[in-house]
């Protein structure tokens, strides 16, 4: 097919006027050369999205940026998989998380009201997803949705998810749902206060006022709570029910049971048995909450009947906590696929609630720093001469070069970790403090680049 190349605005022009007349379109090279023969074989691809005009199509794409090897990398590195699941958790189950979250809870207490009588689903689980996300909206994202989604399509051409979202993205363009200048999110494409696919967002959007015309969730906090909750209902969640309850296990033999990942697949409808158990079994093996509560009966945990299907997660195994979890807890899964993610959002809605934390410890003997104790390392670090660390509460490349260099002259394994250890040592350590020059505010804040930010977990 013939190319033609025309000024952008003369381009602009020529793609409204042949949309509104049914004419065929130019096929526009994207600016990214690199990403020309993909973008050829995605716009083969329009027929079977009617709902997506050429026009959209030429207009989003020729600006398209090619994120493949941002993708390939970050997929590699996504947090839930990398750390271990206690830093995970220490890191975003914090005070300051649940301090905000708290403050959320009371500021959009009639919106969360009425969004869990249409769907179910209690506000402390869908702030939690808020916090997790993107703390909250502070994290969400630097890469435009439509360069992300074409670019993992562009990776797997035969994928028909990756391509949906691709398509919907042009979509939510068309239609308004978002505004270009606006539409960035993750390296996989989600993107929003609470992270959504845009096919995803497509299926699922609700508006905090029903039946309105367009549903924002990357400037309307309401909204992006509403379609949270939608989305969680339609993954199964089951109104009034607990995500799980920490438990005590009488017999290690039990542990054989332990579902983590997709074997706990086995608590979604009409799947076999697998590894759950019902409450009756659980509580005839003696199996008793964290708390030494029973399961069943009087004391027990609200809505939890003697033949509800649970799981057993134990995801440091025996060394460390131990979870009896419902269907709630696998429609959250279901969110983003990781234990680690899924608990991060059952503890957090937890402490909102005001419930404590896991009673059983940790297998560690160094737990990772909160961020305020992270912020307090940092200027212990700064105070020793590194002056290219600022005290973010972020421990990025540059804090952990510094803690490296603190471990070495300490004569501690140079591990880079900001856990409790380099902290505590550093406190005790006042002379070197003493001695060490003074950094410069203004120069600190320039001696390197900032660092990247942690993937997005998509």
């Amino acid at each position: 097919m013939t190319r033609l190349f025309v000024p952008a605005a003369a381009l602009a022009a020529l793609l409204a006027g042949g949309a509104a007349r049914g004419q065929p379109l130019p096929e526009t090279p994207p600016a990214d050369a690199s990403l020309a023969p993909c973008v050829a074989a995605l716009r083969q691809r329009l027929p079977e999205f009617p709902e997506v005009s050429a026009a959209t199509f030429e207009r989003h794409t020729r600006a398209a940026q090619d994120l493949r090897p941002v993708i390939e990398a970050a997929t590699a590195a996504q947090p839930e998989f990398q750390i271990p699941i206690w830093d995970y958790l220490m890191r975003r189950v914090d005070a300051e998380r649940v301090a905000d979250g708290r403050a959320l809870l009371a500021a959009q207490s009639a919106a969360l009201q009425a969004i869990q009588q249409r769907h179910g689903v209690d506000p402390a689980t869908v702030v939690a997803v808020f916090g997790i996300e993107t703390d909250y909206g502070r994290v969400s994202g630097r890469y435009p949705v439509v360069s992300a989604t074409l670019s993992r399509a562009c990776l797997r051409l035969d994928s028909a998810e990756r391509r949906r979202n691709f398509f919907a993205a042009l979509w939510l363009l068309q239609e308004g749902h978002v505004q270009p200048d606006t539409f960035l999110g993750s390296w996989a494409g989600a993107f929003g206060q609470t992270q959504f696919m845009p096919a995803t967002f497509k299926a699922y959007m609700d508006g905090a006022v029903e039946g309105a015309r367009t549903v924002d969730i990357v400037g309307n906090t309401a909204d992006a709570l509403a379609t949270t909750a939608r989305y969680l209902s339609a993954l199964g969640w089951r109104r009034g029910l607990a995500w799980g309850v920490e438990v005590r296990l009488p017999d290690a033999a039990l542990e054989r049971f332990n579902a983590q990942e997709s074997a706990h697949r086995c608590l979604e409808p009409n799947q076999p048995m697998g590894s759950c158990r019902t409450l009756a079994q659980w509580s005839a093996d003696g199996v008793k909450r964290a708390d030494g509560g029973p399961l069943l009966g009087e004391g027990g945990t609200p809505g939890w009947e003697p033949g509800l299907r649970t799981a057993l997660l134990m995801p440091a195994g025996s060394a460390g906590p131990a979870w009896l979890v419902t269907p709630n807890y696998q429609a959250i899964w279901r969110y983003n696929r990781a234990d680690a993610y899924g608990l991060a959002i059952g503890l957090l809605a937890d402490a909102l609630r005001g419930q404590p934390g896991p009673r059983t410890p940790w297998p560690t003997d160094d737990p990772i720093l909160s961020r305020r104790e992270v912020r307090e390392l940092q200027a212990l670090l700064q105070s020793r001469g590194h002056c290219e660390v600022q005290p973010d509460g972020r421990d990025g490349p540059r804090t952990a070069a510094a803690i490296r260099a603190e471990e070495l002259r300490l004569e501690l394994p140079a591990t880079g970790r900001a856990g409790t250890r380099i902290l505590a040592r550093l406190r005790a350590d006042t002379g070197t403090a003493a001695a060490a020059p003074a950094c410069d505010a203004a120069a600190a804040a320039t001696a390197a680049p900032p660092a990247a930010p942690t993937p997005a977990p998509r």
